[in-house]
């Protein structure tokens, strides 16, 4: 068994006594200016006195905390964890270490007890330990990018105070990374889960709801094609849990797609389309794809989901020539797909541009507008021709401008670039962490804490570790293409569906499968021909996806423009303002 004996944090408090320096600081405590700097952006060079800042601790080691092997010890009646604690002349915490039980039931009569001696173990086998406790007793969910208290709960159907209860530490913000327990586990989950979902996610709801249900030709036969990078003979020999697994040889990023396919083609063959299925491994290379079309396996094929490298999509669609060829995720490179053939469900980053300064000079009437960009010259660029378009609105005649200069943006700079004592509108024109950063933290503690909203053309990587309070209470806006679906029984119908089948919840990969696959196969099945032409213009939604096709006059590939304009509200919770087909 083992035990924390001591642990070292791994920043430190100070309060800054009158005539200090940050540089004076430093030195007393070894450390760079810079450092002090970066972990404090709002506190200046001198601070005033009783200004409390974060100093790294130079004694702190990552990743290490002390642990010992251990003799037992029984509770007694009236026994408490301090009383313990204090006979075996060990720290609370330690033993909490030592037994993980305690953080989930408490001290309990008769519960056998490991006190600790001395022994070396890290933190992450300490916190896997924990975790492993938890699983056995919890559904648990890691936060990852894009993750809301709204989110979750509309996810997994618990309220804001099941959560709390369970997590206390989701009252400061859901942070990334973070482990929070859901719900109990409750005995036979898979089967009850079953029971509601029965054997479709088209079944009626407890409110007489049907889900995905839409009008289809019964009996409409498709001949569907998946073509991927499975790399089955470099898998062949391996378990079917070992190839779906995390840490298998297989690209997660295939399997999870592939997982959700799999339950959008289960729900159309339940509502009457007779769906043929043939998979096809197209490595990461041009002879195993070439090899196929020698083999002529596409001959009969309606539509063809892949190839997943973009290098490969005008090569394959110039040989299938009147077959749709369907590209499931978002490249940089998809903007030279030029075959008429090609669909590309992702929505191209011009569109989102498009939206947010539209969106800018139909509803400014008076703010201060500043343009935040990175230090490369074509953001420079980018940032006069955005300023341009928005100069077509009367009412904005003025924008500022910001660029790092050495590396970073100085605080006197970017306070100068504002309206200390307006409301202001900045926009941020780049997806650099670093600028990303430096911003959020100077609009946190800007003088006489002036109004400001934040906007960006997308939500990408560069707000990872940007806390989803901070942005609800600048009102962030942004355009995407991804959102969860309002409709709880849509959305919990086709969770419950994959985890009745996959025995765990769908990742957000498993999720674009479902959507993709889904919704391309509907709009097929909807008319004799199995075109998609006939559905362009037609909006739709999925379970975290839109869709909305279309296809240029001078031909092209057909492309998505389902874009949405989204806010976070103050109770964290993501409002869509407007959708890019609705009416002008």
């Amino acid at each position: 068994m083992v035990s924390v004996l001591g642990q070292q944090k791994k920043y430190i408090t100070y309060t800054v006594k009158k005539g200090e320096s940050i540089r004076k600081i430093a030195k007393r405590y070894h450390v760079k200016s810079k450092d002090i700097s970066r972990l404090n952006p709002d506190v200046r060079r001198r601070p005033k006195a009783n200004t409390v800042i974060l100093i790294p601790n130079v004694n702190y080691k990552e990743g290490k905390v002390f642990i010992t092997p251990s003799q037992s010890h029984i509770a007694q009646p009236k026994e408490t964890l301090f009383g313990i604690a204090k006979l075996y002349n060990v720290s609370m915490d330690a033993l909490k270490g030592a037994n993980p039980a305690l953080r989930i039931d408490g001290l309990k009569v008769g519960m056998v007890l490991e006190i600790p001696n001395n022994k070396l173990i890290s933190k992450e086998e300490l916190l896997q330990k924990e975790l492993k406790i938890w699983s056995q007793k919890y559904v648990l969910h890691t936060v990852v990018k894009d993750d809301t208290m709204y989110k979750l709960l509309r996810s997994y159907q618990v309220s804001k105070e099941q959560l709390k209860q369970l997590n206390p530490q989701v009252s400061e913000g859901l942070k990334l990374g973070m482990v929070l327990k859901i719900k109990e586990k409750i005995k036979k989950e898979i089967v009850e889960v079953e029971e509601f979902v029965k054997d479709t996610i088209i079944e009626k709801d407890s409110t007489g709801v049907e889900m995905f249900v839409d009008n289809l030709i019964y009996g409409k036969t498709l001949n569907v094609a998946l073509l991927m990078p499975f790399k089955f003979a470099k898998n062949d020999t391996l378990s079917k849990e070992k190839l779906f697994d995390d840490k298998g040889n297989l690209a997660n990023i295939i399997t999870d797609f592939y997982l959700g396919a799999d339950i959008a083609i289960d729900s159309l063959r339940n509502q009457g389309v007779a769906i043929h299925v043939d998979v096809f491994d197209s490595e990461k290379s041009r002879d195993s794809i070439q090899a196929l079309f020698d083999l002529k396996v596409f001959e009969d094929k309606d539509v063809v989901f892949g190839p997943i490298y973009s290098q490969f999509a005008n090569m394959v669609a110039s040989e299938l020539k009147n077959i749709p060829v369907v590209y499931p995720f978002y490249s940089s490179k998809q903007k030279i797909f030029y075959r008429g053939n090609l669909v590309k469900t992702a929505v191209d980053k011009k569109y989102f541009e498009t939206l947010i300064v539209d969106h800018f000079k139909k509803t400014h009437v008076n703010e201060h507008v500043l343009i935040v960009g990175d230090k490369k010259i074509v953001s420079k660029k980018k940032m006069l021709a955005i300023a341009a378009n928005l100069k077509e609105n009367d009412s904005i005649n003025e924008v500022s401008f910001l660029q790092p200069e050495d590396g970073y943006i100085d605080r006197e700079r970017f306070v100068a670039a504002v309206d200390t004592l307006g409301v202001n509108w900045v926009l941020l024109a780049t997806n650099d962490v670093g600028v990303t950063a430096e911003v959020v933290n100077n609009l946190k503690s800007l003088p006489n804490n002036p109004q400001v909203k934040l906007f960006a053309f997308e939500k990408e990587k560069n707000f990872d570790d940007v806390e989803n309070n901070v942005l609800a209470r600048m009102n962030f806006t942004y355009a995407g293409s991804d959102m969860l679906n309002d409709s709880i029984p849509e959305t919990s119908s086709f969770y419950g569906q994959y985890l009745r089948k996959n025995n765990t919840y769908p990742s957000k990969r498993a999720t674009r499968g479902f959507d993709v696959v889904y919704d391309i196969l509907m709009r097929m099945a909807s008319n004799e021909e199995s075109s998609l032409r006939e559905s362009y213009g037609i909006p739709s939604k999925r379970v975290n996806s839109g869709f909305y096709y279309d296809k240029k006059l001078l031909g092209g590939p057909v492309f998505n423009k389902a874009v949405y304009l989204l806010k976070y509200n103050e109770d964290l919770s993501i409002e869509v303002i407007k959708e890019v087909n609705e009416e002008k």
